[in-house]
């Protein structure tokens, strides 16, 4: 089943505002995705869907105070409050699979938004200027990793007028910054409470972290499972579990999908199931995937048994976070991602992940105006042709499909897989 093209036949011409805020066209939306469980390879996957199905439910029903964040800005808060997350970037992929990318990209452009931006935050904000999106009650953002999110997400909580906290994080890992980052978090999570009226509950905020740790386990015992050869799980499959670790940490359902997802990869290993025919290379992945139709993983895993085996998106960076000091676990976790300072740190990571898969291969997707995953590229590939490890810098766009080229693409794979092969 094909659930964009479901959802597009709610979302036609002038009743899309009315269907988004229907509670009909969620129950019809999940019951034909719980009809067609048998249908889906991965369990976990529908699991996945079905969570993600009731978060959009809760967020355009407004079940509960809706607040924006960016996909950097630790979500435990969120769910430690009883609010309801929304992640407009990872709302912008789904814009991309409802085929409304070009017309909600062009109102963008009419508002007088840079070309230059990330295209996922236009995307956002012509999405929420066409009434795609639920207002926020309040807007959450972090400043590390992107330049683009502070002001966009700025923007829309003036057009909404709504508060807007920005987590400011500073380059450096030290006792200062961590104290700094700290004071922060319990200051912008008190203003939320006061702000939306929040019943402020120390017992659920204590167990949204004792979620994210579990959560936390579970996708390392699924990366160790993944390290192994021959791979059961290939990366065009695996890459829509990136969704969690960027908008659902702190959800009891975040648990669920992983567990699920844990235990069928468990079973294939065991039964030696196969991701592809023949292995015959291991691909790490960095930065994210083009969300539209395209070729990509056809080519590398299916035609060519080039299995992407790892993500870089899907690594887990931080220690498991302290309930009993959750402001300051939270800072650790914020300041311990390996894109913020230094290239070094992140070259290390990858350097490492690299080893701990066994990956014969890099491929970075390099999204257009996104700064800090591109930057710093030139020093990577010095860092992977020290390890002889063959790289491949592909340049796109993650969620807007003019920008994509199948042939021109398809002869950079090829090029890229002749001297992998």
């Amino acid at each position: 089943m094909d659930i964009y093209k479901l959802l597009r036949s709610y979302l036609e011409g002038s009743i899309r505002q009315r269907a988004l805020k229907s509670s009909w066209t969620y129950k019809i939306i999940k019951q034909a995705v719980a009809a067609q469980k048998r249908h889906y390879p991965w369990q976990a996957s529908h699991r996945l869907l079905l969570h993600t199905i009731d978060q959009a439910a809760a967020a355009f029903l407004q079940k509960g105070p809706v607040v924006w964040h960016n996909v950097f800005f630790p979500t435990e808060i969120l769910y430690g409050l009883g609010a309801i997350p929304f992640a407009p970037e990872a709302a912008a992929v789904v814009a991309t699979g409802l085929g409304i990318a070009g017309r909600v990209l062009q109102r963008a452009e009419g508002d007088w938004l840079s070309s230059e931006a990330c295209t996922f935050h236009r995307l956002a904000h012509g999405c929420d200027r066409e009434g795609y999106f639920p207002p926020p009650a309040a807007v959450v953002c972090s400043s590390h990793l992107c330049d683009t999110a502070p002001q966009s997400l700025a923007a829309t909580a003036a057009y909404h007028g709504v508060p807007f906290y920005l987590l400011d994080v500073p380059h450096r890992q030290d006792d200062a910054a961590l104290e700094y980052v700290a004071r922060q978090l319990k200051r912008i999570t008190f203003s939320l409470v006061e702000a939306l009226n929040l019943d402020w509950n120390g017992d659920r905020f204590q167990k949204a972290l004792v979620n994210s740790n579990a959560a936390r386990e579970r996708l390392l015992a699924v990366n160790r499972l993944r390290q192994q050869r021959p791979a059961c799980i290939r990366g065009e499959e695996a890459h829509s579990f990136i969704y969690l670790i960027l908008a659902c940490f702190g959800a009891p359902g975040t648990v669920e999908v992983y567990e699920e997802l844990l235990t069928e990869l468990n079973r294939r290993y065991r039964e030696q199931r196969r991701a592809v025919p023949e292995e015959k290379a291991r691909l790490l992945w960095l930065h994210l995937r083009p969300y539209y139709p395209n070729a990509i993983f056809q080519i590398l895993e299916q035609e060519a048994g080039a299995v992407v085996v790892g993500e870089e998106m899907n690594y887990v960076y931080w220690e498991p976070l302290d309930p009993e000091r959750p402001f300051y676990s939270l800072a650790r976790k914020v300041l311990s991602h390996h894109g913020l300072g230094p290239v070094t740190r992140r070259i290390e990571a990858i350097l490492a992940m690299a080893d701990n898969y066994q990956a014969s291969g890099v491929i970075h997707f390099a999204h257009w105006g996104c700064r800090q995953s591109t930057a710093g590229l030139r020093l990577l590939q010095d860092a992977l042709r020290e390890r002889d490890i063959p790289f491949l810098n592909l340049e796109g766009d993650c969620v807007d499909q003019s920008k994509y080229a199948p042939g021109a693409v398809r002869t950079r794979l090829e090029g890229f897989l002749e001297m992998l092969l």
